[in-house]
């Protein structure tokens, strides 16, 4: 026992090594700008400077548009038009918005930290950490299994990842960048220092990680330290059967981070064909790849998580002599990321022998490339069908980032949209719809259950019954229509269905509550965007008072979905 612990502490520093060389490959600021952001009172300062590079960036772009073809207006007078008018709209809005909140964060005047530690306590309130634990014990002996022979969308696997993938915001970004100033100007082989710092910066990710029986590890800051990077879990329970699996999670868009949402805003393209296919979004490349084709033989920060990613595998591989899986998830912009990432992965495939690529759940991820990439992507998957690889797109009820880049708004000027049009971006994998705030889709039948009475012969009741639900519904819905001031809210706001909402929070504490009367007022395209919605979502596909019909299926647990949509 003693000397597997050992073994696991040398595994453990050999791995943050790896972390720290990753960190080493990202330029150092000059003197002045590092001395300018150690000072809390010019947080405004490094916000302008971000704000300068992506104004000058985006300004570039138009012009250069313009210059390499004077017709633009007049051949591609839409196109033209979005551009200026999406880059006037959020310079405008997104600066601002920063600054009133670099001014909040400077006076105390709001707990940011607090809320990042929400996202957390939300997904456990109601079920409790135990039931919690319960839901991720079962998800780990799927992550685990051996065999993968279909397509399943098992609720205990989705959510663990989900919770996975919400633990990972927990970053502790000052002390990171503390580790990253000390790296520089480390003199010296020995870095034990260093790596006990690094624990710190993700001790509370690892602490809800170990109450879950697993260990996280930090894998990649993605080429700039400013809390956007990816950690891999792996599972540290006693049964070795159950230590096979790699996690790959990348962390999300915090509310608070400017570089993050201009790393989201920065709509433009470029050419992947190299290490990916097609065009995909300027902002996600650039984390993972080398910005000008002459530095492609040089490490790269996708080259080196792979790297981390098989040497983990290999050291698990030789404790118990299994295959690794490895999947990959991630939420919001951390979808984004997984997605890119998956698709480089799918393209070097196969990885070593005793590496499993599986399959890619993201959450509320918006599109990533244009038609070129998606069709691309989308192909490989039916190259091989014994493989039965996926990548599921999980998309909750009017999430705005799902529907961004902005290509679902225009679905009817498809047709119309050229290869360099801003607009050519399109989704990949499989669309898993779940819906919230009284929302179904078309066709699919929710029913209440009645179990002592036997099914009608057309399982859906009477046409008696089906008639009048029919007509109460058409009532419902022109009531919703009128021009009342109540509708005028429900239409901006989202319904939130308050009652069953404050019910599935009543294990918050007061101080969180506050958090509950907030997130009432925030509209329903952004509420339903927080991890929690779509835990709830999930959570009340296991309800025993409703049971779904679609198609010929009565029960999507455990089985393969013949819709793309999940309703409760």
């Amino acid at each position: 026992m003693k000397e597997m612990k050992e073994m696991e502490e040398i595994d453990d520093k050999e791995f943050y090594l790896y972390y720290l060389n990753d960190l080493s490959f990202i330029p150092r600021p000059s003197n002045w700008i590092e001395v300018i952001m150690d000072k809390k009172i010019f947080s405004l300062f490094k916000t302008t400077l971000e704000y300068i590079r992506f104004i000058h960036v985006m300004a570039g772009h138009i012009t250069l548009s313009f210059l390499t073809d004077f017709t633009l207006p007049l051949s591609q007078p839409f196109n033209f038009m979005f551009m200026i008018t999406s880059f006037l709209i959020i310079s405008l809005l997104l600066f601002p918005a920063n600054i009133i909140i670099e001014i909040c964060r400077l006076f105390n005047l709001f707990n940011f930290e607090f809320y990042d530690e929400a996202k957390w306590n939300r997904m456990t309130a109601r079920k409790g950490l135990d039931k919690i634990k319960n839901i991720v014990q079962r998800g780990r002996k799927v992550l685990s299994s051996d065999f993968h022979g279909s397509q399943i969308f098992n609720l205990d696997m989705v959510e663990t990842l989900l919770i996975l993938s919400t633990i990972i915001y927990d970053q502790n970004v000052d002390k990171m960048h503390q580790v990253f100033r000390n790296l520089k100007i480390h003199e010296g082989n020995d870095f034990n220092e260093l790596i006990d710092d690094c624990r710190v910066a993700y001790e509370d990710i690892d602490k809800k990680a170990k109450k879950l029986k697993m260990k996280f590890l930090p894998l990649s800051e993605l080429g700039i330290p400013d809390s956007l990077f990816s950690g891999m879990y792996l599972s540290e329970h006693n049964d070795d059967l159950e230590n096979n699996f790699i996690v790959v999670t990348f962390k999300g868009t915090s509310p608070t981070n400017f570089v993050e949402w201009l790393t989201d805003f920065l709509f433009m393209r470029v050419d992947a064909s190299q290490f990916l296919f097609g065009e995909i979004h300027k902002g996600f490349y650039e984390n993972f790849f080398p910005k000008t084709l002459d530095k492609t033989k040089e490490s790269y920060p996708a080259k080196r998580m792979v790297e981390s990613i098989c040497n983990l595998a290999k050291k698990m591989h030789e404790r118990n002599k299994k295959k690794v899986n490895v999947w990959i998830t991630g939420h919001s912009l951390g979808a984004a990321l997984a997605q890119v990432f998956y698709a480089r992965l799918m393209k070097i495939d196969p990885l070593p022998d005793y590496c499993v690529l599986r399959d890619a759940y993201v959450f509320a991820g918006p599109a990533v490339g244009d038609k070129d990439f998606a069709s691309t992507f989308n192909g490989i998957f039916n190259k091989n069908f014994k493989e039965n690889r996926m990548l599921w797109r999980i998309v909750n009820t009017n999430d705005i980032v799902t529907k961004m880049p902005p290509q679902h708004l225009y679905g009817m000027l498809r047709r119309y949209i050229t290869k360099d049009d801003i607009l050519n971006y399109y989704s990949v994998g499989y669309k898993i719809q779940l819906f919230l705030d009284n929302n179904k889709p078309k066709g699919v039948v929710l029913r209440k259950k009645n179990d002592d009475e036997e099914e009608k012969d057309d399982n859906l009741g009477s046409m008696e019954d089906m008639l009048s639900k029919k007509l109460i519904d058409d009532r419902k819905d022109y009531e919703d229509s009128r021009f009342t001031l109540n509708n005028i809210l429900n239409s901006i706001l989202g319904k939130h269905n308050i009652a069953s909402y404050y019910d599935y929070d009543i294990n918050h504490s007061p101080n969180e509550l506050i958090m509950d009367k907030i997130e009432t007022f925030i509209p329903g395209i952004i509420h339903n965007h927080f991890p929690h919605r779509y835990f709830m979502a999930m959570e009340r596909l296991r309800s025993n008072e409703y049971e779904l019909v679609v198609g010929e299926y009565k029960n999507i647990i455990d089985k393969l979905l013949a819709d793309a949509h999940v309703v409760f």
